[in-house]
């Protein structure tokens, strides 16, 4: 019997957004992954987030490398900005959260009861993104006072 999509966009939307991700998580058929990933756009459910059945569960940004770490906290987005960028020339995969929080407070120190801006890594890079950091902070990737940016 051909499933209607009309009955089945109905079910959809009658599923809470957990039991929706669950669903996502499921093995469909074409018009139900259709049709549950149209759902989950109309209420604005991130696409990130359709890979985990879960909402408290862990993300993996890469697949098979664990969950983000917390590897550095910044006060300042832009400090934690560069050290993402350091870390993603060295072929991590570096997230930086929490600073379009920051920014939209409006004010400078509204990281500190936030816990400041996050630079986060998957679980198997914390190591290498470890070393990475320490060397940041003690200024060992810093640029020379007489760099001249027009040199290559």
């Amino acid at each position: 019997m051909p499933v209607d999509r009309l009955e089945l966009e109905q079910n959809v939307r009658q599923m809470s957004d957990r039991e929706l991700l669950g669903h996502l998580g499921q093995n469909l058929t074409e018009l139900g992954r259709q049709v549950a990933l149209a759902e989950a756009q109309r209420r604005g459910i991130y696409l990130e987030a359709l890979n985990v059945s879960d909402r408290d569960a862990p993300i993996e940004v890469a697949h098979g490398h664990g969950p983000l770490k917390v590897c550095a906290r910044y006060l300042s987005p832009i400090d934690a900005q560069v050290l993402a960028a350091c870390l993603q020339n060295a072929g991590l995969a570096a997230r930086v959260m929490d600073s379009d929080t920051i920014f939209a407070s409006g004010a400078f120190f509204g990281s500190l009861p936030r816990g400041g801006v996050r630079v986060m890594v998957p679980e198997s890079q914390l190591g290498d993104a470890l070393r990475i950091r320490a060397a940041y902070d003690a200024g060992e990737l810093a640029i020379d006072d007489d760099y001249d940016v027009g040199s290559s």
